[in-house]
């Protein structure tokens, strides 16, 4: 999202700083005075002749090329705030972060390129903890400061230092952050903070590149230039532009917070012997709410031996899920990863929503899911819009452990899914030359269009899953979501390629069929449900125009016997002679039990000699010897 798109706030503050020259605004020259009217001073170079040596380079670099346009865009950005704002009222947010690096050397290669500013015009600003940094962070924050953050001129302490202009503000809450902000306010013209907030941080999904701040707040601007970039974006930049980052992001940190309430990043974690851990082990290390000192101390750098620790870790830069990134974060990360073993479905294209097209894949991926003992809990239909498909997506890998997608991978101009995908993580689209190498080994009298290219640009990060014979087309896996094609015959066909992989122990279901209206039926399958909601579904549907039975009561459950025990519980509150017939693929010993009552009750309604009596007589609320006597 772009300067143009601000909000009405932030377009306020901008005012009293600029000017409208011809429809456009221009910062005054610095230092001229015209007696109230201000000049006007139009940029030169031109956009067009700036040359970014950051960009080029990365640009340069094999597989950046999604990050490199990410870049460009970044510099622009900030070089139009640059010609927007006056020098001296700009402000840098400095904490040591991955993001805190990027930005800050965004906003120092716009600054060597600019008309008017200069990086030392830029005022940085250390929002610290007192008491809760990390020391290898003090440590890298006071050696950028020597490296970037000097004084014009050389400027020099008693003892021969150069002298930092990074400002250190102590936070320990919101009132600390408000009282700095006007204290700052106090001594320079501050208009804007340059941030680096992204949209995948907590509460950011819906942020604006260009905000103004609001409530307690003094009048100021953020400003976030890397707001749409993903984890994977930073470390692409900064790895591939060899900038400096904490060496606690070699440690295994992948987002650091304080000392109190950061550790490790469970997901890469490795064991001596190089083989991952187990998932359960990552679920229950993230899980941890409360950690005691002595473990929180092993996760801490100069509070234990690193040579001593049970396994290594790997650099942030491998984290290969970014949705797992703030699993560092003790406190911010646990309740959003605690994924439910479910599976969501979503179908999309227009043809399928509009219902020009039967949807047969959504239908497919039921049956096949519940068969592996997966509990599909939504299937949604999409038309092709990037924004619906890509918030969809998102809202359902946070909470659902599989997430299915089918359609929309094709060259056509409908086909948006990998861009949507791409963009609900927020990683950007890449061009994987295995794809391209696929395109030409069966498309071999085709010269490879842009059509083609689209589809090898998939979302950056994704695995792709292939059989080695025979298969012509990879899965495409990105975190969680699994890409399927919306032709039903290959969908079927890739669904195969992770069959496997979904096996869970089966579901056991139940049906009896009831001849007794569901308003009878009510109290006694709320009860049951009541009693039984941990282990077992019940429902019921009513029949029509049957005389056999009216209503068909369900019940589902991952436990055999627990099956049974809301099977008996039914059966006790129910007289015999209204059950028609019962259906169930519980295991034999279970199945007994419940043959046996079957055999029971065929026998006394046999006895009994009419279904019709029971009917009338029978209330759900009445137990079984109640309802005998009533027939």
């Amino acid at each position: 999202m772009g300067l143009l798109s601000r909000s009405r706030p932030a377009l306020a503050l901008l005012a009293p700083l600029t000017r409208r020259v011809g429809g456009a605004a221009w910062p005054a020259r610095p230092g001229t005075d015209t007696g109230g009217a201000r000049s006007v001073y139009i940029a030169t170079p031109t956009d067009q002749e700036k040359r970014y040596p950051m960009y080029e380079k990365l640009r340069g670099t094999a597989g950046n090329d999604n990050t490199a346009e990410k870049l460009l865009r970044a510099l622009k950005e900030v070089d139009r705030m640059l010609d927007i704002m006056e020098p001296g009222t700009l402000a840098l947010s400095f904490n040591g972060g991955k993001d805190a690096c990027a930005v800050m050397h965004i906003v120092r290669e716009a600054c060597e390129q600019h008309r008017t500013h200069k990086f030392t015009h830029v005022q940085p600003i250390w929002f610290k903890n007192p008491t809760g940094e990390f020391p290898d962070l003090i440590e890298f924050v006071q050696k950028q400061a020597g490296e970037y953050f000097t004084h014009p001129g050389g400027l020099r302490s008693l003892d021969g230092a150069p002298l930092s202009r990074l400002w250190s503000l102590h936070i320990q809450n919101e009132k600390d952050f408000i009282s700095g902000l006007e204290r700052i306010q106090r001594q320079i013209p501050l208009r804007c903070i340059i941030m680096g907030t992204r949209r995948t941080d907590p509460g950011c999904a819906n942020l604006s590149s260009l905000t103004a701040s609001s409530g307690n707040y003094p009048p100021f601007l953020r400003f976030n230039p890397i707001l749409d970039w993903s984890y994977r974006d930073v470390w692409d930049f900064l790895r591939g532009c060899n900038l400096p980052y904490c060496k606690l992001y070699d440690e295994g940190y992948t987002s650091l917070g304080t000392i109190h309430d950061t550790i490790r990043n469970p997901a890469l974690l490795v064991n001596a012997d190089q083989r991952r851990v187990s998932e359960k082990e990552k679920e229950e290390q993230a899980s941890r709410d409360i950690v005691p000192f002595l473990a929180l101390a092993q996760n801490v750098p100069g509070m234990r031996d690193d040579s001593q620790s049970e396994g290594k870790y790997n650099g942030a830069w491998l984290l290969m899920d970014e949705t797992r990134e703030r699993e560092s974060r003790l406190k911010k990360s646990c309740k959003k990863k605690n994924r439910a073993e479910t599976a969501a479905v979503v179908v999309i294209g227009n043809e399928i929503a509009s219902g020009s097209v039967k949807d047969e894949n959504g239908q497919f991926l039921i049956d096949q899911l519940r068969d592996l003992g997966l509990d599909m809990i939504e299937l949604i239909m999409v038309r092709d819009d990037v924004d619906k498909i890509a918030s969809t997506v998102r809202r359902l890998s946070d909470t659902h452990k599989y997430v299915f997608v089918s359609g929309g991978i094709g060259p056509t101009h409908d086909d948006m899914t990998l861009e949507a995908i791409a963009k609900a993580f927020g990683c950007g689209l890449q061009t994987r030359p295995e794809i391209l190498a696929l395109l030409h080994e069966y498309l071999p009298n085709e010269e490879l269009n842009e059509y083609h290219l689209k589809m090898a640009s998939i979302p950056q990060g994704s695995t792709l899953l292939r059989k080695l014979e025979g298969d012509r087309w990879p899965l495409i896996v990105k975190n969680n979501v699994y890409i399927l094609p919306g032709v039903p015959q290959y969908c079927k066909a890739k669904f195969e390629l992770v069959r496997k992989d979904l096996e869970r122990p089966p579901f056991f279901a139940a049906k009896m069929y009831i001849n007794d209206s569901e308003p009878n039926l009510a109290y006694v399958l709320e009860r049951c449900q009541r009693e039984h909601a941990a282990m077992v579904d019940v429902g019921s549907y009513p029949v029509l125009n049957n005389d056999a039975y009216q209503v068909i009561v369900t019940l589902e459950s991952k436990d055999g016997y627990a099956l049974n025990a809301a099977l008996t519980q039914i059966r006790t509150m129910l007289s015999p002679s209204i059950v028609a017939k019962l259906e169930s693929n519980a295991p034999s010993g279970v199945l007994q039990q419940a043959t046996s009552w079957w055999k029971e009750l065929t026998k006394k309604r046999n006895k009994d000699g009419s279904r019709a009596d029971s009917a009338d007589g029978a209330g759900a609320a009445r137990t079984k010897r109640e309802g005998a006597a009533a027939s």
